[in-house]
């Protein structure tokens, strides 16, 4: 089903409620992004350690896919930057450092890559740099504050066929017509 199937039939496009930790402003804790402490980033400095993100189970679902982007950072680099990429979610949370230590789920390609089409890397080059890049890169924004967006998609299939390396435009090629419910939270960091 696609928002104009929901459309065509007169019906809504259901929602559900996500949940992340943050202070009481909606910050993130710093440990999930760039401010981290070293205990927290990984080998080359970044932090890739992700927060603990919940949704609420819908009725339906076989499983779940998520996307974290953060849409400020078009002033800074021209484009959002995708934070995090996962699919075939079985269960209605991601635990913290689910990105390191969840076996079970798929990871996209993060905007960290430079092995996109027009990259001069060679072919093995980016296949490279897109499998190292399938991962959660946290907040490091360079200019202030900015806004991150957690989309959650609850789906009528149990398993996406994605296959490392994907990017965020695979995930929604094959969640077409099979998104029967989402969920949307922000964050500050």
């Amino acid at each position: 089903r696609t928002q104009n199937d929901f459309k065509k039939k007169g019906l809504k496009m259901k929602t559900f409620e996500v949940m992340i930790q943050t202070d009481s402003k909606g910050y993130l804790d710093a440990k999930f992004g760039g401010n981290a402490p070293k205990a927290f980033l990984n080998s080359n400095g970044l932090p890739t350690y992700s927060p603990k993100i919940s949704w609420q189970k819908v009725e339906g679902a076989q499983s779940y896919a998520l996307e974290l982007i953060d849409h400020d950072a078009q002033k800074v680099c021209g484009m959002p930057f995708v934070h995090w990429v996962v699919g075939n979610i079985a269960h209605n949370v991601l635990e913290e450092n689910a990105s390191m230590m969840d076996k079970r789920i798929v990871q996209g390609v993060n905007s960290l890559t430079q092995g996109f089409i027009r990259s001069p890397l060679n072919e093995s080059e980016k296949q490279r740099s897109n499998l190292n890049n399938s991962v959660y890169i946290g907040p490091m924004p360079p200019n202030g504050d900015h806004h991150y967006l957690i989309q959650v998609y609850a789906l009528d299939i149990p398993k996406l066929a994605l296959k490392a390396p994907f990017f965020l435009g695979d995930l929604h090629d094959k969640m077409r017509n099979h998104i029967i419910a989402i969920g949307r939270k922000e964050f500050l960091y």
